[in-house]
């Protein structure tokens, strides 16, 4: 695909991620136990992205995905709020924003033209309290960024965020 903008790219991942996020009954069950899927998430959105982008590679020069120009690095960020339909669980929320702020910094060293980080952050709203000064720290870091929230097939809540890096 000739020179996909982060925009149009951030409706291509949308559109590619969330229905998976949403109907998938084994990622509902991570969502529930509170435990990350970042592998899933990769191989989901190489084969969303196949379907515009020539040349996908996962894993080149270290980075999650590569294609054309871009640079892509994914987390998932799973968060010790508490909310329905999952189980209580202490997780180091500030660990799991530095791997995303160190992803960043990776990548702002990298010679790719177009930088980004995808994040799924869960169980969360994106106007919940706490979470929106993690975002912060992150945001602060971006040029631009775009989210949606969604509901993992058990009815917990997440948000995907997509993040064009300075």
């Amino acid at each position: 695909m000739a020179k996909i903008t982060f925009e149009k790219l951030a409706k291509i991942i949308f559109g590619e991620i969330i229905p998976k996020l949403e109907h998938n009954d084994g990622v509902a069950i991570f969502a529930k136990e509170r435990a990350k899927f970042e592998g899933w998430l990769k191989v989901e959105l190489c084969g969303g992205l196949s379907k515009y982008a020539l040349t996908i590679t996962p894993e080149k020069d270290r980075i999650d995905i590569t294609f054309d120009d871009w640079a892509i690095e994914l987390k998932t960020v799973n968060t010790n709020y508490r909310y329905e339909n999952t189980k209580n669980k202490t997780r180091p929320i500030t660990k799991n924003i530095q791997g995303v702020i160190e992803d960043i910094e990776k990548l702002k060293g990298t010679d790719y033209v177009k930088k980004a980080i995808l994040f799924v952050v869960f169980p969360v709203t994106h106007n919940h309290k706490y979470w929106k000064i993690h975002l912060q720290k992150i945001s602060n870091l971006l040029k631009d960024m775009e989210y949606k929230e969604f509901r993992f097939k058990n009815n917990v809540p997440g948000v995907v965020y997509f993040g064009a890096i300075q």
